[in-house]
């Protein structure tokens, strides 16, 4: 299920060409719930069905100030129904740029994905900023007056007082005292020693992770150069050097895709073309270098299309790393802008291998947290007593 937050402009209705009976507006205005506002593919975008079990949540039609700009109240209303939508997998897709209609729908414990391209330098600067705005804004709840780690402490204020006062000191970007969140880090360690607050931050700092994806992919060196490289300068720089960096895979650029939204068809839903056979360079071997480190492993050798096949024939669908190993080998057969359908292909599996290997907190949780019940989440196995002494406090 794709859900549609970019509600002042739905793109996705300029995106998928297909009648849209109901959508935000009818949830917000006429109490339809969300499950009834859902949109599947007609037999004219989907003839055989392949696509039967995805469905979307459109913005309205027009700009409407309390659905653009939806206030409190509302916000918990579409939380909770996203939470109860039915459905395997729901995506979240935001509006570009940060506010409090984006940053209350984004997870706290891991970037969501971050799509930006290789020639939009403001775009690559502000997926760092999104990551600054999320551990920022679990560093707040965490040391806020509401939180169960100020709730027994002599001098509770105070603690809470000098925190956030070092917090406000990092997030100003205009205030160069405390250059980042490790050196923020750095002066509590020097301050407090091993106390729960130093635990605490480096935790939540060791514990982050960044997945991206780069769109409009051309090239190894090109890409890493305007968007890679100045990406992870920037959050190194202003954010933190130890969270943990994931690319989930890249989209080529194809001017297929671009004919594609031209006439509102998604591209995947576009038969694949003809594989073509190209010759070797260096910018084809460079990018089969990547994609083979991406998930740290030799570049396969090259199988028949018999063998290939029987490959394809044998292997788990459920089974997301021999699928994703299987894309990739195809992939190696082909030029960096050969195949969209790969690249798509390779980062659903990348994305969905990862999902499944890790803890929900670290990518893909199982719900929009509202606040307090992160901070629940948070301190579920803290084991809080009712008084404690801070040098005995366990996190």
């Amino acid at each position: 299920m794709l859900v549609d937050l970019d509600t002042g402009t739905s793109a996705i209705r300029n995106a998928i060409d297909v009648p849209i009976e109901k959508d935000l507006y009818h949830f917000f205005r006429k109490g339809e719930s969300l499950n009834r506002c859902v949109t599947h593919l007609d037999d004219k975008l989907d003839p055989k069905g392949t696509f039967r079990n995805f469905g979307f949540v459109a913005g309205p039609m027009h700009l409407i100030d309390e659905i653009t700009n939806f206030g409190a109240a509302n916000k918990g209303r579409l939380i909770e129904a996203i939470n109860g939508l039915d459905a395997d997998y729901v995506i979240l897709d935001m509006r570009a740029g940060l506010d409090s209609n984006v940053i209350d729908f984004l997870p706290f414990s891991n970037s969501g994905i971050l799509i930006f391209t290789p020639h939009l330098p403001s775009a690559t600067l502000a997926a760092s900023d999104i990551v600054k705005a999320i551990l920022f804004r679990k560093l707040r709840l965490i040391f806020s007056k509401e939180s169960p780690f100020f709730s027994t402490v002599d001098g509770k204020l105070d603690f809470w007082r000098l925190i956030n006062e070092l917090i406000d000191q990092v997030e100003d970007v205009y205030d160069s005292s405390v250059g980042n969140l490790d050196a923020f880090a750095d002066d509590l360690a020097g301050n407090l020693g091993d106390h729960p607050i130093t635990r605490t931050v480096q935790q939540t700092l060791d514990e982050f992770r960044v997945h991206y994806v780069l769109n409009l992919f051309n090239g190894v060196d090109d890409s890493f150069q305007t968007a890679v490289k100045p990406f992870i300068e920037n959050l190194t720089a202003n954010v933190s050097a130890r969270c943990g960096v994931t690319n989930l895979g890249w989209i080529t650029r194809s001017d297929a895709i671009h004919r594609a939204n031209c006439n509102k068809i998604p591209a995947f839903l576009l038969p694949p073309e003809g594989k073509k056979i190209a010759k070797s360079n260096r910018v084809a071997q460079e990018l089969d270098d990547l994609r083979a480190m991406a998930i740290g492993i030799d570049q396969p050798r090259r199988k028949s299309a018999k063998q290939q096949k029987s490959a394809a024939a044998s292997s788990d669908p459920a089974d997301h790393l021999s699928s994703q190993l299987n894309v990739l080998r195809s992939m190696f057969d082909q030029k960096k802008d050969d195949d969209f359908h790969a690249n798509f292909e390779y980062a659903s599996q990348r994305a969905l291998f990862t999902m499944k290997n890790r803890r929900p907190s670290e990518f893909g949780d199982v719900r929009i947290y509202t606040p307090e019940e992160m901070l629940n989440t948070i301190f579920a196995k803290s084991n809080v007593p009712t008084a404690v002494d801070w040098g005995e406090l366990e996190l």
